[in-house]
């Protein structure tokens, strides 16, 4: 059948079933046009991506029980150069977004996250909802400055190190991230990271390539 030459495939890795499974059935249900694989382990996630030679994304775990921490992203690069991940983790930990993306990972998302968040940063990911002006109002209302702030943000850049790279006082830096998170509807550094990433900041022209929060 024609429609099934637009298929996007997700490859989803992570040892904990429940998780995979439940994400899995989640994205078959609200993304029919996405071919959902899954691996339970970084050696059967590497034979599917030696499998096949189409594979869109894939959502990984650093915690495997073959293998733990940033080596799993540098692996599963190694093996297949220029994939898209996106990393998923079941504990937060901001200074793991740098990190992550330095290694190529597109982004960083929380396992805490309701699945309906997840859900839509994958669709806006894979099936790339229009950009920069379908963007909710309350990323309208940013100024440039603030979302250069946080840019630097998803970025998993310090507040000391946000003042370096803008040139400003670290008192102007936290007025900024004050107005940002009134203007996003949370409450702290994290809580702004998964919004934006929500909002598919990850992919907006004007921001950095950032990723979302969390750890495993």
């Amino acid at each position: 059948m024609n429609h099934i030459h637009h298929l996007k495939t997700l490859l989803l890795v992570d040892d904990q079933v429940l998780f995979r499974e439940s994400l899995a059935l989640v994205l078959r249900q609200r993304l029919p046009q996405v071919r959902v694989l899954e691996a339970g382990s970084l050696h059967v996630a590497l034979r599917r991506c030696a499998e096949e030679a189409a594979i869109d994304l894939v959502v990984l775990d650093l915690e495997l029980r073959d293998s733990r921490g940033l080596m799993t992203l540098e692996r599963l690069r190694a093996a297949r150069p220029g994939l898209a991940v996106m990393v998923v983790s079941g504990t937060v930990d901001e200074s793991m977004a740098g990190e992550v993306r330095q290694r190529g990972a597109l982004g960083f998302l929380s396992k805490s996250s309701r699945a309906e968040t997840l859900v839509d940063a994958l669709q806006r990911t894979l099936l790339g909802r229009e950009s920069a002006a379908r963007h909710d109002e309350r990323v309208e209302g940013l100024s440039e400055r603030q979302q250069e702030v946080l840019g630097l943000l998803l970025a998993g850049k310090s507040n000391k190190l946000i003042c370096r790279e803008l040139d400003v006082s670290e008192a102007t830096v936290k007025t900024h991230l004050q107005a940002i998170f009134r203007k996003l509807d949370v409450n702290s550094r994290t809580q702004a990271v998964v919004a934006a990433v929500r909002l598919g900041l990850h992919t907006s022209a004007p921001m950095p390539m950032p990723v979302a929060p969390s750890g495993h």
